[in-house]
């Protein structure tokens, strides 16, 4: 498993999220979605966005649940989806710049979306839509299929897509991590 593998090979200046999660269960702290959850809260209140999409949400939509719980609609997509609560909707699929649409939701979130990243930020540009994306800390695929030399280069790229409403903030989320929100 990968949090025995971190264990057992510790990388200088990299940490897995299985780690961050086990760290922080045992300092007896929230989980990394709660305080994701507890931020988009704070940013998209509840009576200006009522209906999120939560794109990039695994197997069960965990962030999705717990926003259901302080009263957000919730839609979650991944094409990894399965067994979700009654209360979320369910979107089986890849979420696609040319492709999805958003029109329906009042904002669109994702933690650690991965190759989705660029994609959720191209359409939400496109229609004017507000999104709070907390990144991964390694690079991914541009969507012309090139792979950025470093996490600092794949961050430029997607600010450099909308420089006037994209920004990289580093908000005091998590306890003890440094966590990368667009």
């Amino acid at each position: 498993n990968r949090l025995k593998y971190e264990l057992e090979h510790p990388r200088i200046g990299l940490i897995c999220d299985e780690m961050v999660d086990y760290t922080l269960w045992i300092k007896g702290l929230k989980s990394r979605q709660e305080y994701f959850a507890d931020y988009v809260a704070r940013i998209f209140t509840q009576d200006k966005y009522p209906h999120l999409l939560e794109v990039g949400c695994g197997h069960h939509a965990r962030l999705s649940s717990l926003l259901v719980l302080k009263g957000y609609k919730m839609s979650a997509m991944d094409p990894k989806l399965e067994n979700i609560k009654d209360s979320i909707e369910g979107i089986q699929d890849f979420f696609n710049y040319e492709k999805t649409s958003i029109l329906k939701y009042d904002a669109i979130i994702a933690q650690e979306p991965c190759d989705a990243t660029e994609h959720i930020i191209r359409l939400c540009t496109k229609e004017k839509k507000d999104f709070i994306i907390s990144l991964c800390a390694s690079p991914h695929r541009f969507i012309n299929g090139e792979m950025p030399g470093s996490a600092d280069e794949w961050y430029e790229h997607l600010i450099a897509i909308d420089p006037n409403h994209t920004i990289l903030i580093y908000p005091n989320m998590v306890p003890g991590y440094n966590t990368p929100v667009m």
